[in-house]
């Protein structure tokens, strides 16, 4: 079991220093990948922006809100929140704004959510829209419509718009850090599992401690390479056959210089 384990590290310690001698590879993948992200979020990708409206529930005409009436606000304001999300809703907001040809109701329910934060009764309402104005115009107009659709409904007193949407400078989406950094991150991940799938698929023997491990032989000697050699053999064999080739043209000029005389 111990020799296993010896054996594993060996090969993930090899497996380092395969990844360590691609490692320029794998940055340079890494930031194509991250260049590709950058073109793609900038020039393809729709910037959206948000705006936000708040409205706060109530249950109680008198300006004393007892406990009982707060618990029945906040266990209500789950069904306003399915409300303010209703078909009929949505369809009078896109009537009201002229927006039939821009949004179905499907569209513009993708691009609205509602939220209540914890122990209160307030709602929060929030529009994505790829035109920060029209986003303010459409969680306005949301908001005006849910209060007077709760309130004919749910025979309660009209909710209070607390706060209106803003015209927002800067698009929630997308993200260029983000989209950069999960590229990055997929690139460098994709480079290194391509070496590492070819690291365990190379089968061929280069080392003794291979021969040893694979072929369970001993390795009785070694016949050293110095660096270069390769090249040299390769070279010597150039001039040699430079060599010949140059005696093989002396040889015939001799022969047609000798047939001339004659």
């Amino acid at each position: 079991m111990e020799q296993q384990n010896d054996e594993f590290a060996i090969d993930l310690l090899e497996l380092f220093y395969v990844l360590r001698s691609r490692i320029v590879i794998i940055i340079l993948t890494a930031v194509i990948f991250a260049a590709g992200a950058v073109a793609y979020t900038h020039y393809l990708v729709t910037p959206m922006y948000a705006s936000s409206s708040s409205v706060y529930v109530l249950t109680n005409k008198n300006m004393m809100v007892n406990y009982s009436d707060f618990m029945v606000g906040t266990s209500l304001t789950s069904d306003y929140m399915q409300m303010v999300k209703s078909y009929t809703v949505l369809d009078s907001v896109i009537k009201n704004l002229g927006l039939e040809e821009e949004l179905e109701v499907e569209d513009l329910d993708a691009l609205v959510s509602v939220s209540n934060p914890t122990d209160t009764r307030m709602l929060n309402i929030t529009v994505r829209y790829n035109d920060p104005r029209i986003a303010k115009e459409i969680v306005d107009e949301l908001a005006e419509v849910s209060v007077e659709r709760i309130k004919e409904i749910m025979d309660v007193q009209q909710p209070n718009i607390y706060e209106k949407g803003r015209i927002s400078e800067y698009p929630v989406s997308p993200s260029m850090k983000k989209n950069v950094l999960i590229a990055g991150l997929l690139g460098a991940l994709l480079a290194a599992a391509v070496f590492i799938v070819l690291y365990l698929k190379d089968d061929s023997i280069c080392t003794p401690e291979d021969v040893e491990k694979y072929l369970k032989l001993n390795t009785l000697a070694a016949i050293p390479m110095e660096a270069g050699s390769a090249e040299q053999i390769r070279l010597d064999e150039r001039k040699r056959i430079g060599k010949r080739k140059s005696k093989h043209k002396r040889s015939s000029r001799k022969e047609n210089g000798g047939g001339d005389s004659l």
